[in-house]
Formats: structure tokens, C-alpha cells, sequence
């Protein structure tokens, strides 16, 4: 059973780079309303990290050595369902988005995103940024 919901955005990819977009991103419009930004570099890290405080929002990438995000994605569901995720990839084929969708999440970002785009996704799940 998953502790209460914490006003944590949990960033899931192993391309330092993406990490560090997305983690300034957070920071900056929902830094302000009180949300703090972690991150991992795999599957396996952020399932141990959102057993540690259930997030708000994952975002996921998809293509990630070990544990990838479509497995990744499996155990989160199973920790709590009601987390919402949104599945990040660079790959193009719309199965692999259908398929993510069916097993549970939220929505998917495709790369190189679009922050508009992202902007309007996290939006309909956090609340507009301030």
C-alpha cells in the first residue's frame, strides 16, 4: 500500500539530458506551487523512488536499458493504478503508444517534445502552472 500522495513529479529516463530539460522545466512551473522534482535514470530506480513517496505525476520513458519504461509502467500500476503517468519516447511507432495506453497510462509524449504539448498534458493532470 502506497503512503499518501506527495507533491512530487518523478522524472523516469536514462538520457542525462532529457533529465535535465524536464527537471528545470518542473522546477520552474511547479516549483512556485510547491512541488518537488526527483528523478531516476531507470525503471528500477523510479519504482524504488515511488514506493519511497507516491508522486503526483511520472513521466516515463519508454526506451531505457534493464528495466524499460513498459515494465516500469507495469509495477506502478501495481503500486498505486491511480498515479498518473505519462509515457515519454522517442519512438515513433504509434503501436508501442497504443499499447502503453491500454496497460495503464496516462498519456504519451513523444520526443523531441514540444512543451506546449507538455504543457497542456500536465495541465489536465496537475492543474494549470502559475
Amino acid at each position: 500500500m502506497a503512503g499518501p500522495v506527495s507533491k512530487t513529479i518523478l522524472i523516469v529516463d536514462d538520457e542525462p539530458s532529457v533529465r535535465e530539460v524536464l527537471i528545470g522545466y518542473f522546477e520552474h512551473q511547479y516549483g512556485p506551487r510547491g512541488y518537488t522534482v526527483e528523478a531516476a535514470a531507470d525503471g528500477a530506480q523510479g519504482l524504488a523512488s515511488a514506493r519511497r513517496r507516491r508522486p503526483a505525476l511520472i513521466l516515463l520513458d519508454i526506451d531505457m536499458p534493464g528495466m524499460n519504461g513498459v515494465e516500469a509502467l507495469r509495477g506502478f500500476r501495481a503500486l498505486d493504478p491511480k498515479i498518473p503517468v505519462i509515457m515519454v519516447t522517442g519512438n515513433t511507432n504509434t503501436r508501442v503508444a497504443g499499447e502503453v495506453i491500454k496497460d495503464g497510462a496516462y498519456s504519451y509524449l513523444p520526443k523531441p517534445f514540444k512543451f506546449q504539448y507538455l504543457d497542456h498534458l500536465v495541465a489536465t493532470v496537475l492543474g494549470p502552472a502559475a
